[in-house]
């Protein structure tokens, strides 16, 4: 399957499972963001939940500026002073009404999101808030979950967390409700023209 293809295959699946997906070039994305952010800033609290490592370079900066530009205040994970774990202020993340993520893989078999556990990855920023937005590459995208493992030639992160759409939840009469335990929205905007920065 080329990479067009894949990319495709996942943009089907993941907008099947309820994932808002957009292809954009990089030089459209503080325009756009800017404007997600004055969108939802209207709607919800403006605290954002931001992931602090992982990102490829160039990119933290330019979400770190165009939300503080836009009125946000952000909540990260913050290392102890040994650099040795991260820590959430907690009371101020339960509050965030949005996340966002650098996904540096996704699945075109399920349409999932693969996000790695790591010092300031700060995966809750994607679990937590109504709204999660995850910016990757196109050149993120894998077949399967296998492939994805096998790029990681053993460097196996301690965790893998997969999104697979908004939150759903079943009762007991199999009513399925969005939302209730995790983002009710998930975004994954994908830079078809950017490699290694910004």
């Amino acid at each position: 399957m080329s990479d067009a293809d894949m990319l495709t295959r996942y943009i089907q699946k993941a907008r099947a499972v309820g994932v808002e997906v957009e292809l954009m070039a990089s030089h459209e994305f503080p325009g756009r963001l800017a404007v997600f952010l004055l969108e939802h800033k209207e709607e919800t609290s403006p605290l954002l939940a931001l992931s602090t490592s992982g990102w490829p370079v160039g990119l933290l900066g330019v979400v770190r500026s165009t939300v503080a530009s836009s009125g946000f205040r952000i909540v990260s994970p913050q290392p102890t002073p040994e650099d040795r774990e991260y820590f959430w202020n907690q009371e101020e993340l339960a509050t965030a009404s949005l996340g966002i993520t650098f996904c540096e893989a996704f699945l075109a078999e399920t349409g999932s999101l693969v996000l790695a556990a790591g010092p300031g990855r700060g995966t809750l920023a994607s679990l937590l808030p109504e709204v999660h937005l995850a910016l990757s590459t196109a050149e993120g995208c894998c077949e399967n979950l296998a492939d994805h493992l096998a790029s990681l030639a053993g460097m196996l992160p301690s965790r893998l967390t997969l999104i697979t759409g908004p939150s759903r939840t079943g009762d007991i009469e199999a009513t399925m409700t969005t939302g209730v335990h995790g983002p009710g929205r998930v975004l994954h905007w994908i830079f078809a023209d950017q490699k290694d920065h910004m």
